[in-house]
């Protein structure tokens, strides 16, 4: 009987050696990757392609059985936000369902991998220049808290100085 030990190493160990594949796909792609897998949770960190996001890259892990991400604002620091599921092995068995060679099948899970995450960083930019563009529409009010009454009756020309009276 294995100990509870030898079967945390053991998945320590698979989790490394894809997370060590992943990181060569992505390097063949020109992404910017550093392995972190030495750490006692073994990670990757790609940095944002082109830069157009406010935050650095994303944190690729192995979690639960399964490849996950979250967003990452510099190297050195914590992810933060929602994590996000990379369907590798979905993706792969998939392949092999529409009669692709395992060779075959693999090719197309690195592309798919590599396009996800480039989707990714594509919808964050464009969720930020948005957030960001309705800001510049408050500019007279940076807090937007002025509220305008479009509708109604306007008694501003009603309102008269208590000196007339």
């Amino acid at each position: 009987m294995k100990s509870f030990r030898e079967f945390v190493d053991r998945k320590t160990r698979e989790s490394k050696r894809q997370l060590t594949l992943l990181k060569k796909i992505l390097e063949q792609e020109g992404l910017s990757v550093k392995d972190y897998l030495n750490e006692e949770d073994p990670y990757l960190y790609m940095e944002s392609p082109g830069n157009k996001v406010s935050f650095g890259g994303v944190r690729i892990y192995k979690v639960l059985g399964s490849i996950g991400y979250r967003v990452q604002k510099e190297e050195n620091t914590h992810p933060y936000g929602k994590a996000y599921h990379l369907p590798v092995e979905e993706m792969y068995d998939d392949y092999l369902e529409d009669d692709a060679e395992p060779k075959k099948a693999a090719e197309e899970v690195a592309g798919g991998v590599v396009e996800e995450l480039r989707k990714f960083f594509e919808k964050s930019a464009d969720a930020e220049k948005e957030l960001k563009q309705g800001d510049f529409d408050r500019q007279g009010d940076p807090l937007g808290k002025v509220m305008v009454k479009t509708t109604g009756t306007d008694y501003s020309n009603t309102v008269h100085n208590k000196t007339n009276y």
